[in-house]
């Protein structure tokens, strides 16, 4: 596993930092995002001139979670703490504001603290899948708003509800990373999407660990889809983040990690259970719990919550995204939810059928 930070600092737009702090009143769909740790105000002001060829962001003060060691910049105003994490999440950092970090200004900076949702993966395949068949804010200018219902209208955004912007994969054999820009996303079609999603699924890990991860994806893309169908919200231009592990011995260690952490909870449950049912029968401790057998060698830790990942799937890029209660839920992102569920279950009857 990399050494990834595990707090991702990006510039604070007012609406998207309105829509994360809001989504404490939104428990099931929270659960969905990256966490968010509050704000904290980056100074472009040094005690000393700066050797660098431009000013060094510092931290100057944090809202809402304590800075710690996990928050690290380099030398240059580059918002990740660690290359491949950067290049990996780039949506984090792009559009809208990631330029406020590199022009030099004097002024303070406000930014948000997210879960780096890489974090945990050791070769991580990503995929950016931009959700809506609507683009645009409504309160957006005539030029943007034509502009891009044209690229939803020439591209699988309008008809599918959904868009490839951009994935990478780990190539087992070459020992590299294969990226697919957005403009191979821009020319699919409803046609050859599914080969685009092929792509994806691509990295090289056996057929049956391939079908263990498109099935992970279809339930979490079923109970997302179950969440969003009850949320009063309007997300334009937010994007499913799908992440797997693209190293199969990687991949593996996750789910071992999987297996010993559902051991250990279904042995303390055990516990709890004879507890409750024997009352007070020797063998309890002072504290009320009585002896677990629980594998105390195991190198799953119960408090590291981010062990090895086999996968993961958010819900990210709220810039232009709003609560919008007595309105109902977003059809266009709905569509493109049932639609990526549809493709993906297609894919696992034709390439990886189950074993009879």
């Amino acid at each position: 596993m990399g050494e990834e930070n595990e707090i991702i600092v990006k510039p604070a737009l007012p609406q998207e930092l309105r829509f994360y702090e809001e989504a404490v009143l939104h428990p099931e769909l929270q659960t969905w995002m990256p966490a968010y740790y509050g704000t904290l105000t980056l100074t472009h002001q040094q005690p000393q001139q700066s050797q660098t060829n431009g000013p060094t962001p510092t931290i100057k003060a944090m809202n809402g979670y304590p800075v710690s060691d996990m928050l690290s910049f380099k030398q240059q105003p580059d918002l990740a703490a660690n290359e491949q994490s950067q290049e990996l999440l780039h949506h984090l950092t792009r559009e809208e504001g990631a330029e406020a970090f590199t022009k030099g200004d004097k002024e303070d900076a406000e930014c948000l603290c997210l879960e780096n949702v890489s974090h945990g993966f050791h070769k991580p395949c990503v995929l950016d899948l931009k959700l809506g068949t609507q683009l645009y804010d409504d309160d957006a200018t005539e030029e943007k708003k034509q502009r891009l219902a044209k690229v939803s209208a020439e591209t699988t955004s309008a008809s599918l509800g959904f868009r490839l912007t951009g994935f990478q994969i780990y190539d087992n054999d070459k020992k590299e990373f294969i990226k697919y820009s957005k403009h191979y996303g821009k020319g699919l079609t409803n046609d050859t999407v599914l080969d685009g999603f092929r792509n994806f699924f691509a990295a090289k890990l056996g057929p049956q660990r391939m079908r263990l991860v498109i099935e992970r994806f279809i339930s979490d893309l079923t109970d997302i889809l179950a969440t969003l169908e009850t949320q009063e919200v309007r997300m334009r231009s937010s994007s499913l983040l799908l992440m797997y592990e693209g190293e199969p011995d990687a991949f593996d260690e996750g789910l071992m990690m999987e297996q010993e952490k559902i051991a250990n909870v279904v042995a303390k449950a055990k516990v709890h259970l004879d507890q409750t049912t024997n009352g007070s029968d020797n063998g309890q401790h002072d504290n009320g719990y009585q002896e677990m057998d629980i594998d105390e060698d195991s190198e799953y830790d119960e408090d590291d919550e981010l062990a090895q990942k086999v996968t993961d799937l958010r819900l990210i890029d709220f810039a232009h995204s709003t609560w919008t209660p007595g309105h109902g839920p977003d059809e266009g992102v709905l569509l493109g939810v049932r639609s990526t569920l549809a493709q993906f279950e297609k894919l696992l009857t034709v390439d990886y059928p189950a074993e009879n």
